[in-house]
């Protein structure tokens, strides 16, 4: 009897929010009300991430350094707090999701490569390392630094070339199904991450063979 090869992998392209760590926006307004005129959190929260959502994808494309985009809200916020205190109201929003955590580092201890594939601007990232989940990973594919976001193509380009392998040989972890799309469109093996039900990933991850990184 004849046994079907299970696909083979040998590098994961992972985000970070909503995968590896939650987070919650809210905290960010909820933070910094205190410090500001307007009356209620959910108005300072829809004015950074609703009404000036543009000048948030620009900071995450890095099209926007941060003094830049801290002056922005700081000035349309009506902010009289420092510097230091609104960057840390605005990067202290993430919690690990420690089995996902762990997953990644059986996977990285295998030899499987692992690669950061996320929209994070430059102080969220800092908050990120502060949490030891940028050493999570081998090589970090990250918005602002690569001047792209997903689901660009010319984002899922720079993270292949972090693997300089098949696309058929990467996983793709994501928790939006329009980035899940795109990196399939790239011919890589791409899945839809819910944070509530983690086990059904652990079902999906029951259909490969992982493999320690090595080029052909």
């Amino acid at each position: 009897m004849s046994s079907t090869r299970k696909p083979r992998i040998r590098a994961i392209l992972s985000d970070w929010g909503r995968v590896v760590v939650d987070f919650d926006n809210t905290r960010t307004a909820k933070a910094l009300v205190q410090h500001s005129c307007f009356g209620t959190s959910e108005e300072l929260y829809r004015l950074q991430f609703v009404e000036l959502r543009e000048l948030f994808d620009a900071y995450m494309r890095g099209q926007l350094a941060t003094t830049g985009y801290r002056k922005a809200m700081k000035r349309a916020m009506q902010l009289t707090c420092t510097d230091e205190a609104f960057d840390k109201a605005f990067a202290d929003v993430f919690t690990p999701n420690r089995p996902i955590i762990d997953l990644w580092k059986r996977f990285r201890g295998l030899g499987v490569k692992m690669v950061a594939a996320s929209n994070v601007d430059e102080l969220r990232h800092a908050r990120l390392i502060e949490m030891g989940v940028h050493d999570l990973f081998d090589r970090h594919c990250l918005s602002y630094q690569v001047c792209a976001s997903k689901p660009h193509s010319e984002f899922f380009r720079k993270a292949w070339e972090m693997t300089y392998l098949d696309p058929p040989e990467i996983l793709f972890v994501d928790d939006h199904d329009e980035f899940v799309v795109a990196a399939r469109n790239q011919l890589m093996t791409g899945f839809t991450y819910d944070l509530k039900d983690h086990a059904a990933f652990e079902r999906f991850l029951e259909g490969f063979e992982f493999a320690p990184y090595q080029l052909a």
